[in-house]
């Protein structure tokens, strides 16, 4: 039944929750097969039970058939007792105490769409989504499933799109591609989360309050200036002495291309959560491939034509801290502010010779020292300057 509470076309239906076997990082749902008849998952739900509500992912019981993995069902659950299966962490945040409770899901209603080729002179950004003019008003954030895949994309109206069909980036097709050559195309999914109650506000100490503002209108004015392109990575498990630590695992690649050296700080963003991490190169990267084994339904590996440098390593523990999904999609981008602080250490050591020198005359001319400093800055800082222009024919 729909919830009048709520903008969103969504369905609400209403069960018994239950202790889940999945592990998870992120609170998962797993749902009866009559309840999700259209997909097998992953789903953004909302779960409410008296006063609390908060976001999870759901996926049908056959998402696990022939799977290795444990799957979300007890055995034996009587088949006619209606029932959610959610993981551990999602009890805990929704307070439910020991033994079963009721609870109510909404699930929104999806948006088909069957992916086709970009067009060479209108190439969509690496998040967006391009759609007919009936399927979107204007530029909206949605999540996008896409053969188990989560992303968040931009749907961009387009008028050369066909209704019923979306023109992706190749990026993006090719890091929620398919896993098998033998696997069979299927359209993508279009989400829009439902809205949860507000959380409360908590207070902030006005000095933790004032540095964090600060440091964001920092890092906002540098981008500005130095600029600091995005790029989206498919997310893949970390290495195991990487899972307790918040770091990110990049190709060498990508560091490249994202403008940071091994060890720098990078932004990481889903949805509308951002983290300032390190970010370090990888030692093994990502190989895609078929698997000797059947994969976990949460967590399925890359696509089989994904090149290595489009995978990020991100530890559970930082996926936990995110809410990030095992199989997402993330968007990088460098964090100015630490790339700035590593070549401003660089310079302090020309800049103080030329001090010292100019202290060694009899009579300095402290404005041209001052303007030579200034120079010496310039110039070291301005190759950190990525460029975004776009190719001008020199020649017909």
């Amino acid at each position: 039944m729909p919830d009048p509470g709520s903008h969103v076309p969504h369905r609400l239906v209403e069960a018994t929750a239950m202790l889940s076997k999945v592990p998870s990082s992120i609170p998962v749902v797993v749902l009866p097969d009559d309840v999700l008849t259209w997909t097998a998952g992953p789903v953004p739900v909302l779960i409410r039970h008296g006063g609390h509500s908060g976001p999870a992912w759901a996926w049908a019981e056959r998402a696990w058939d022939g799977s290795d993995a444990p799957s979300g069902r007890v055995d034996g659950q009587e088949e006619s007792t209606p029932a959610f299966w959610l993981s551990r962490l999602a009890i805990e945040r929704l307070g439910l105490g020991p033994g079963t409770a009721a609870v109510s899901l909404a699930i929104p209603e999806p948006k088909t769409l069957r992916p086709v080729l970009p067009l060479v002179h209108d190439v969509p950004g690496n998040d967006e989504v391009q759609v007919a003019p009936v399927e979107a008003s204007g530029p909206s954030r949605q999540i996008m499933v896409h053969n188990g895949v989560a992303a968040w994309v931009t749907l961009v109206p387009r008028a050369h799109v066909r209704p019923g069909t979306a023109r992706i980036s190749n990026q993006l097709r090719v890091i929620t591609g398919q896993t098998s050559s033998g696997a069979i195309a299927t359209d993508a999914l279009f989400f829009q989360p439902v809205a949860g109650a507000p959380r409360p506000r908590r207070r902030v100490r006005t000095f933790a309050s004032l540095r964090t503002r600060l440091r964001s209108a920092t890092e906002h004015g540098l981008r500005w200036f130095f600029l600091a392109p995005e790029q989206s990575f498919r997310v893949a498990p970390a290495h195991p002495d990487d899972e307790h630590q918040h770091v990110v695992a990049l190709h060498e690649v990508a560091l490249s291309r994202l403008g940071v050296r091994s060890g720098d700080d990078v932004i990481l963003r889903w949805g509308t959560t951002e983290v300032e991490v390190p970010a370090v190169a990888d030692h093994a990267p990502v190989a895609s491939g078929p698997s000797d084994h059947t994969p976990d339904p949460t967590r399925p590996p890359p696509a089989r034509d994904m090149p290595p440098h489009l995978a990020a390593r991100v530890p559970t523990a930082l996926r936990h801290v995110m809410d990030l999904p095992g199989a997402s999609v993330i968007t990088v981008r460098r964090s100015t502010r630490s790339v700035l602080a590593r070549n401003l250490n660089s310079l302090v050591i020309p800049v103080a010779s030329l001090a010292l020198a100019g202290a060694a005359l009899n009579d300095p001319n402290w404005a041209l020292l001052t303007c030579g400093a200034v120079a010496t800055a310039v110039l070291g800082l301005s190759r950190l300057r990525m460029g975004n222009r776009r190719a001008v024919r020199l020649r017909d």
